[in-house]
């Protein structure tokens, strides 16, 4: 006999942040080019208030998944969470908000559920400002590499220090997942249960879970402020690098494309 097992609290709702290597062209993109796309598409999701915009631009975002070969499966797979989450926003405006007009009054038990249009208009935009904003960042994150991006920023005037925390920060989220991983398979071990994912459980996993992992954090970080200070970390004002990272056509190309893209928008919709 085979038990199906429930979904967990850590792996099965809340998506693994990092990179995710390939070839695409987004992969091979300058890194700031695409940071600054990313804040160029949040800037227009907050500014524009028509649904169709955020259609729009939801749709291009799934588009750009396609272009770095992940695909809406991939989509759906690591943020499935925050899909759920933006249609329950949309479920909370359509019973909180009573304006604008009457698109269907539907008779339950105790009370009629009534459907305004500005309640479905208020949610409508709520939740893809809220899907742009998370699956823009999460792409970001996942088609381009933290060495590098810390690369362009320091070859680009940031001080190297700023740009190590960066690096570092970046390195830091897949080793702590598996340490996470490491301290729930520990407590499972020991027979507490942290499977499912009511809130008692969810309660109970942040308590065995975040203590030993922040303690585990800590450990890491001080051996790492040891070893910078054993290397005389810091000691030069300026480094050298072992790769450079060059701005193309390609790149300068992709940029301009997306920003007349941007400003269609604005023109058609603001």
């Amino acid at each position: 006999m085979f038990l199906r097992r429930s979904p967990s609290v850590v792996s099965g709702y809340f998506p693994g942040l990092n990179y995710v290597p390939g070839q695409s062209f987004l992969h091979r993109a300058h890194p700031l080019v695409k940071l600054v796309l990313l804040v160029g598409f949040s800037i227009t999701v907050l500014a524009l208030p028509a649904p169709m915009a955020g259609i729009a631009l939801f749709f291009a975002l799934l588009a750009a998944y396609g272009m770095a070969r992940l695909g809406p499966g991939f989509f759906w797979r690591k943020l499935r969470m925050i899909v759920l989450f933006g249609l329950a926003m949309v479920v909370v405006q359509v019973l909180v908000v009573k304006e604008g007009l009457l698109l269907a009054a539907l008779p339950l038990y105790f009370f009629s559920l009534e459907i305004w249009s500005e309640g479905l208009r208020g949610g409508l935009v709520m939740m893809l400002r809220f899907l742009n904003i998370i699956g823009s960042s999460y792409l970001f994150v996942a088609v381009t590499n933290p060495n590098n991006l810390a690369y362009a920023l320091m070859q680009a005037g940031l001080p190297y220090r700023y740009g190590f925390m960066l690096i570092t920060a970046m390195r830091f989220i897949p080793i702590f997942q598996r340490e996470l991983n490491q301290v729930r398979s520990a407590q499972m071990a020991k027979g507490i249960d942290l499977e499912g994912a009511s809130l008692p459980k969810i309660l109970r996993a942040v308590r065995y879970l975040l203590v030993p992992l922040v303690i585990t954090a800590l450990g890491k970080v001080d051996h790492l402020a040891i070893s910078m200070e054993g290397r005389a970390f810091g000691l030069y004002h300026r480094r050298s690098y072992m790769q450079s990272q060059k701005l193309t056509w390609r790149d300068a190309v992709f940029l301009a494309s997306a920003f007349i893209f941007f400003a269609a928008l604005f023109f058609y919709f603001y």
